[in-house]
């Protein structure tokens, strides 16, 4: 897969974090301080200016230091993972958003059990197809650059 294709490939993954996400911000309170680091967080992935961001999670994951286990922690997680995935040079597997997706729906479980299964019915239902479009889209586009880039080849030969 070229540079090229991987990169779009982790975007679309990206924002298909964002929308799982956004959609579990319903369940956080309005007032909680926390609302504003994970929108602030959001928009600068859907802007493309979260390197600086991104690299105070690191720094932070090596000194060891974690978000607590509270509905606004689980949030403030899913978004530290989708700041490292958003920033990762190697291909990512359908199973990367896993580290988002899974305290997006924990985060419900501060309110009773029966809402974390239905936002986890939710992911299942609406952005798992869209992971499986991803990689369709993925493999077309690695098909192409296979043969423009077999063809260059043999123009150059």
């Amino acid at each position: 897969m070229s540079e090229q294709s991987k990169h779009l490939h982790r975007d679309q993954l990206v924002q298909i974090g964002i929308q799982a996400v956004e959609h579990a911000l319903i369940a956080l309170s309005q007032d909680d301080p926390a609302r504003k680091i994970i929108n602030e967080r959001t928009q600068a992935l859907c802007q493309g200016k979260f390197e600086h961001i991104a690299a105070d999670v690191q720094r932070n994951r090596k000194k060891k230091i974690f978000q607590p286990y509270t509905q606004a922690g689980c949030l403030l997680r899913a978004t530290e993972d989708l700041l490292l995935l958003a920033v990762s040079e190697t291909f990512l597997s359908g199973s990367a958003l896993v580290s988002v997706f899974v305290p997006c729906w924990d985060s419900f479980s501060f309110i009773n059990n029966g809402t974390t299964e239905s936002e986890s019915n939710w992911q299942n239902e609406n952005l798992y197809p869209l992971i499986e479009r991803a990689f369709e889209q993925a493999r077309k586009a690695d098909k192409v650059s296979t043969k423009v880039s077999t063809k260059v080849s043999t123009k150059v030969s």
